[in-house]
């Protein structure tokens, strides 16, 4: 159940989620240096041009950029759309690049749709409901594509969409990157359909806002803070088959439980809304249509949300960084399922489930 201060909704905990630095970018003002090797293939190395704005955070914001050299960037996955051209001898070159939507398991796909998975591209040979490509080479088969940055080679450079895909810092502690997050979410019941709102790459995306969420460099420690926000997402959206509570629509301006943590209530949706700098007391839908913002939300109320009157001082993130998840669980909804309730137990199972996935311990305090 959404939980405001201690009041419950009939769904599940509400909790309001605060994202740092939202915004449309910082100018950024360094100059990537291009490989050795060019695009066309055929004009020698150069430098690439400087950097146009950068994504905001919380985004995937894109920008053209220029340059006089040819080559793949360094220091980072950079893919580019559109075309380069070479000074010469060199004719102008389209290469495909792999900045297709993530995979997503349930999803219906076409003959033809291209997906990322585990940062590698796919191409599905036939319709499908969504099966893994890695498991089901039938319907799947690998794409290829290429990540490069824009640039003329010899000439004026060419210019065109810069999209920056950094590593996910999840892909490090999970045994199977992605594979792993949708193992997380199989309940106990057939038909399990998971919504797209709740998108592994979104998830990757505004864990860029949250440096702090599984960081502490023990690796068990942040396994097991995977596990346990993994399971209270479990618990808040019916294992990412819930959107809105008790399914009112997303678009009505009431503050009902929305999202990964259910945000509920009109100061979760302020607080959130000011870490973010997103008028989500104005627009509170974008909390269940936006993926990023969706799981930007959750992340606030993790690692900066309080609950006093019910939990103290603490937040998620450091509870459970001190082994406690019964912690967790009062500061999430404790006023209504502490101590002891079937609720909170199945938040302890959850828990204990994804601790078995990727093989840690869940530690001693588990129910609330």
């Amino acid at each position: 159940m959404a939980c405001v201060s201690g009041t419950a909704d009939s769904f599940d905990d509400g909790a309001g989620t605060h994202l740092g630095q939202a915004g449309s970018g910082v100018a950024g003002s360094g100059t990537f240096q291009a490989g050795s090797s060019s695009v066309s293939g055929s004009a020698p190395t150069g430098s690439a041009g400087s950097s146009g704005p950068q994504p905001g955070f919380g985004g995937t914001a894109s920008t053209a950029g220029s340059g006089t050299g040819a080559g793949p960037a360094q220091g980072g996955n950079v893919t580019s759309a559109g075309s380069t051209s070479s000074g010469g001898t060199g004719g102008s070159t389209t290469t495909e690049m792999c900045s297709f939507p993530a995979w997503m398991a349930g999803h219906a796909y076409v003959k033809g749709d291209k997906v990322m998975y585990m940062n590698k591209a796919f191409i599905a040979n036939d319709d499908n409901p969504g099966y893994d490509p890695l498991v089901s080479t039938f319907y799947w088969s690998p794409y290829d594509c290429q990540a490069v940055s824009m640039g003329g080679s010899g000439g004026s450079g060419g210019s065109g969409m810069v999209i920056n895909n950094g590593d996910c810092v999840l892909d490090k502690l999970l045994p199977q990157g992605e594979t792993s997050f949708h193992a997380m979410f199989i309940p106990p019941w057939q038909g399990h359909q998971e919504k797209s709102l709740y998108s592994y790459s979104a998830l990757c995306t505004a864990l860029k806002g949250f440096g702090q969420f599984a960081s502490s460099g023990n690796a068990e420690t942040d396994k097991r803070e995977i596990a346990a926000f993994f399971a209270h997402v479990a618990k808040e959206t019916a294992f990412l088959e819930q959107t809105d509570e008790a399914g009112q629509p997303s678009n009505s301006g009431d503050f009902h439980g929305r999202g990964a943590i259910q945000l509920t209530g009109q100061a979760n949706y302020q607080a959130a809304g000011d870490y973010l700098q997103k008028n989500l007391v104005g627009s509170p839908g974008m909390v269940s249509t936006d993926p990023v913002i969706n799981w930007q939300t959750a992340l606030w109320f993790w690692v900066v949300h309080k609950n006093p009157g019910t939990a103290g001082t603490q937040n998620c993130h450091q509870a459970i960084q001190a082994g406690d998840f019964a912690q967790t669980t009062r500061i999430i909804n404790g006023g209504v399922e502490c101590p002891g309730s079937d609720s909170a137990k199945t938040r302890a199972q959850y828990y204990q489930n994804d601790c078995t996935i990727l093989s840690i311990s869940p530690g001693n305090s588990l129910v609330c």
